[in-house]
């Protein structure tokens, strides 16, 4: 067999990492990055993103503990925080999206007037009409509102054998914030949202772990994480992303194993190739399915699917391994998402 010497076009081109952590010396891992689709698929005619903020400014957005003493100048420093990050956070996925057409969408900032979160007032269709005539754009990804929520918790050391502690000592103290937000998709001709989609996010800070002292970041900063990570997550919503997957070579139970392991850490895999295309003609089954398996690791890596889809076949028919058992699942969920990325990406 003849390597191609190219990864395929939704593999990322060389290996992102590639890393041997032995168990037991039988096993070893590689690491690589795949595309996954997103979740929703966009019309073939939207071209353009008008990325729209319209989540009314209003002591509402936090709970009624968090608000209290909370003056308006705050909550609009309050909310510049959060907007800025949860855009910065959707921006870098849309910008690192193989959907090239998407990497550079609109931003616009028309906020809405219901402060007492009383009914949703969607988007009309005329007002996305004229929206996405005003900016030039195709659809509207819409920020309808978001709320946060903070908990502070203490925990302390138990008292001494006598039942009495004469010093409460803190054994933890640490930070919960959450937080909500409704998105909504528009498009100029649909009389409702196009999809609408929530995200509830929760992140913990420890201050005190275990009564040693942490360092937690502050407030601030835990906003500034809280609302840049819900903007990844929705980014991965709307548009396919690179995402981090690995796979397990079988390395012992066998002289000719081992050797392969030795090539493919020296990165010679034609060589390895070779010697688990010669055991899976050893007359071993259970040989011949792990050699199989990592075959079909092998050509998953050049992005031949099919080729790695038939080799997990071979290695089942050989041995019901419970790795390729596994591995077979994934396959499946690969190829399926194959087909649903080339629709998004080739427009």
């Amino acid at each position: 067999m003849k390597r191609s010497g190219r990864f395929g076009k939704y593999v990322v081109l060389g290996f992102f990492l590639l890393v041997f952590s032995g168990c037991a010396g039988t096993y070893s891992l590689v690491e690589f990055e795949v595309l996954e689709p997103a979740t929703i698929r966009f019309p073939d005619e939207v071209d353009q993103l008008l990325i729209l903020n319209r989540s009314p400014v209003t002591f509402k957005v936090l709970s009624p503990e968090n608000r209290e003493g909370l003056e308006r100048k705050e909550l609009w420093i309050l909310d510049t925080l959060v907007s800025n990050n949860v855009m910065r956070g959707l921006l870098y996925v849309l910008r690192n999206s193989p959907v090239k057409r998407y990497q550079f969408p609109i931003f616009l900032s028309e906020r809405r007037l219901d402060t007492l979160f009383q009914q949703d007032l969607l988007l009309t269709k005329r007002e996305v009409a004229s929206l996405c005539e005003r900016a030039g754009t195709d659809a509207v990804v819409s920020l309808e509102r978001y709320s946060l929520d903070l908990e502070e918790h203490y925990d302390f050391y138990s008292a001494g054998d006598d039942g009495v502690a004469d010093v409460a000592v803190v054994r933890n103290h640490y930070y919960i914030f959450s937080n909500r937000i409704d998105w909504a998709v528009y498009l100029p001709l649909n009389p409702r949202p196009f999809d609408e989609y929530t995200t509830i996010d929760t992140l913990y800070f420890s201050r005190i772990s275990e009564g040693v002292f942490q360092g937690a970041p502050s407030s601030a900063e835990m906003i500034r994480e809280l609302f840049y990570e819900s903007g990844l997550k929705y980014g991965r919503y709307l548009v396919p992303v690179w995402a981090h997957a690995s796979r397990t070579l079988f390395k012992g139970d066998g002289k000719l194993l081992r050797t392969a392991a030795r090539h493919t850490r020296r990165g010679e895999w034609e060589q390895a190739f070779a010697l688990w295309d010669e055991l899976g003609e050893s007359g071993d089954s259970t040989l011949a399915a792990k050699a199989f398996h990592n075959m079909a690791v092998y050509y998953e890596l050049e992005d031949q699917l099919d080729s790695a889809s038939l080799m997990i076949d071979r290695a089942l028919a050989c041995d019901s391994l419970e790795m390729v058992i596994f591995y077979r699942e994934e396959m499946d969920i690969r190829l399926m998402n194959r087909r649903e990325v080339v629709k998004q990406v080739i427009h």
